[in-house]
């Protein structure tokens, strides 16, 4: 029986993206690996516990990072909470294993010095196009999945507003966005010169996730800072909570379920630590 296979089915009839499937199944075959070079067989069926906890303590012994090793345990534990429920086995073995503690970072995001930088080079090189995606990710918080996949009808200006709906978010939900009069301005002049159903048209339909991640490293390297979607969206988040809005309002722009995601904006980066420090200075 292929259980690789069937999970993917699973995980995909749950409405996950590619992205956390592949990467689960991934997972999966290099713990195939493992049992494999261990066992010289691969039988899922006759896990342990303990074999768990060995896989987590050869993770760790290869130098992965508790992110990395905790992943991998999240992984298999969804495999076998699956595996559970279609009686392929009758107990989890990932039940009780602990993860790997994690220091507790604020998400990456821009400093405003960094953000100028970085929307100057856009500014100055990018495409109608270029800044419309990237001041909608930026004004918006968009997932980049999300914003490759909308539709120019999902977008609706008006003179003194605008909305955007999300009908394809995180876990299939679908949520409405209200725009701002920066991102409104970009947009009303973009769409203006489209022609295509996709808001972000690429060569058959909508642009690809890894074409928009390689057009925001364009110009990161030409501003010579470090960005990525994640953390245009991350620097939304970040904006938000320091202009004092409350963390409900925050998580649903943003299609957090869990508010304790949303929480994180709120955590010190390195630079506000340096801040603050730099108050007790002796000058």
């Amino acid at each position: 029986m292929n259980y690789i296979n069937d999970f993917k089915k699973s995980l995909l009839s749950r409405g996950l993206s590619k992205s956390t499937v592949n990467t689960y199944l991934a997972i999966l075959t290099k713990f195939k690996e493992y049992l494999i070079s261990k066992y010289d067989s691969a039988e899922f069926t006759a896990v342990t516990a303990l074999d768990i906890a060995d896989y987590r303590r050869y993770l760790v012994d290869q130098g992965k990072k508790p992110a990395t090793v905790n992943l991998s345990l999240d992984a298999l534990r969804s495999f076998y909470k699956w595996a559970t429920a279609e009686q392929i086995v009758s107990i989890n073995p990932v039940t009780g294993v602990k993860r790997v503690p994690e220091q507790e970072n604020a998400p990456k995001w821009l400093e405003r010095k960094d953000l100028g930088k970085f929307m100057r080079a856009v500014q100055k090189y990018g495409s109608v196009k270029d800044l419309a995606l990237i001041n909608l990710l930026l004004h918006t918080g968009l997932r980049i999945s999300e914003a490759c996949s909308l539709m120019t009808q999902d977008v609706t200006i008006r003179e003194r507003s605008g909305v955007l709906k999300v009908r394809e978010g995180k876990g299939s939900k679908y949520r409405e966005l209200p725009l701002n009069i920066t991102i409104r301005r970009v947009l009303d002049i973009y769409i203006a010169e489209s022609t295509s159903k996709w808001l972000f048209p690429g060569r058959k339909t909508h642009i690809t996730t890894r074409t928009a991640e390689r057009i925001i490293s364009k110009y990161g390297r030409i501003a010579d800072v470090e960005v990525t979607p994640h953390m245009l969206r991350h620097t939304f988040g970040k904006m938000l909570i320091d202009a004092g809005e409350s963390l409900d309002r925050v998580a649903t722009l943003m299609g957090h379920s869990d508010l304790n995601t949303t929480a994180k904006y709120t955590r010190p980066s390195i630079h506000d630590l340096e801040k603050a420090v730099e108050k007790l200075a002796w000058e």
